[in-house]
């Protein structure tokens, strides 16, 4: 592992790139279903019509905090 941290910058990334596509190109969880896929895509329909792109993290969170 130490031998990695050593590389230089570039070659980091294209390893990293390497790694994540390799765990990418396995599938992880249950397959998705047609129905789930068309669900999922009209939800995103939905959202984007929608125009409202809801709370960035900062505003969740400091509503949390006042909730408290």
């Amino acid at each position: 592992m130490n031998d990695l941290l050593t590389l230089p910058l570039a070659q980091r990334l294209e390893l990293v790139q390497s790694l994540w596509d390799s765990i990418d190109s396995e599938q992880i969880g249950p397959e998705l279903t047609e129905a789930d896929r068309q669900l999922i895509d009209q939800r995103l329909e939905s959202f984007l019509a929608d125009g409202n792109p809801g709370l960035d993290a900062d505003e969740v969170l400091n509503a949390l905090e006042q909730s408290l």
